[in-house]
């Protein structure tokens, strides 16, 4: 089972230090405060990014389901099932030759469940039952080596988006604080109360950036 990682990310305070020595222009001192967790969170880029990420999981989820409900795919169907079911925009005949594969292992597994009820099987159904006994035991392979590779997947692609939106927020509270003259702008976190909280400016100015 894959297991998809809450969206929801904690940051460190350093971000203050960085605010201190970014080329804000002031007169006077001037302080702020922002809600890093509320402007990463709450922007347009991380939402869409967390529901691509989320149908990407979804997608992967779905093909292992079907896999191990009816694992009795040859070892052809298996390349190609998951060749095709993880492209995220397959063209019309490849989502025809996967639907093609998914019905043609359903009716395979029908055949392997009536052999094996069957009182007297004919040596060809002994022969074919050993062979979707060994298809199945095959498949259970390939759905755990899958299953870590989709797992590995995710992850890295969710670190990006970590990575990603946390520098876009960062940018974001630099050109706010440059824009209005602050000295420094710390994190919420450190200093919760404060007459100059840039958050909704801040989220703003990462929303406006495409």
């Amino acid at each position: 089972m894959i297991k998809f990682k809450h969206m929801g990310w904690v940051f460190a305070a350093g971000i203050a230090g960085m605010m201190a020595g970014s080329g804000f222009q002031a007169k006077s001192d001037k302080y702020g405060v922002v809600d890093l967790s509320e402007v990463f969170s709450s922007s347009e880029f991380a939402k869409s990014q967390t529901d691509a990420l989320r149908n990407l999981s979804t997608q992967r989820q779905d093909l292992l389901q079907f896999a191990n409900t009816y694992p009795v795919f040859s070892a052809e169907q298996a390349q190609k099932y998951r060749e095709i079911g993880v492209k995220p925009q397959p063209t019309a005949a490849e989502k025809a030759e996967l639907e093609k594969i998914k019905s043609d292992v359903m009716a395979q597994n029908k055949k392997f469940l009536g052999l094996q009820v069957k009182a007297q099987p004919t040596p060809d159904e002994v022969s074919q039952l050993r062979e979707f006994n060994d298809r199945t035991q095959s498949m259970v392979k390939n759905i755990d080596r899958w299953a870590r590779e989709f797992g590995d997947e995710l992850s890295g692609m969710q670190e990006k988006l970590r990575k990603d939106t946390l520098e876009r927020v960062k940018t974001a509270v630099q050109d706010v604080g440059q824009k209005q003259g602050y000295t420094i702008i710390y994190v919420q976190d450190i200093v919760p109360y404060s007459a100059n909280n840039v958050t909704a400016d801040s989220l703003k100015a990462m929303n406006a950036k495409k």
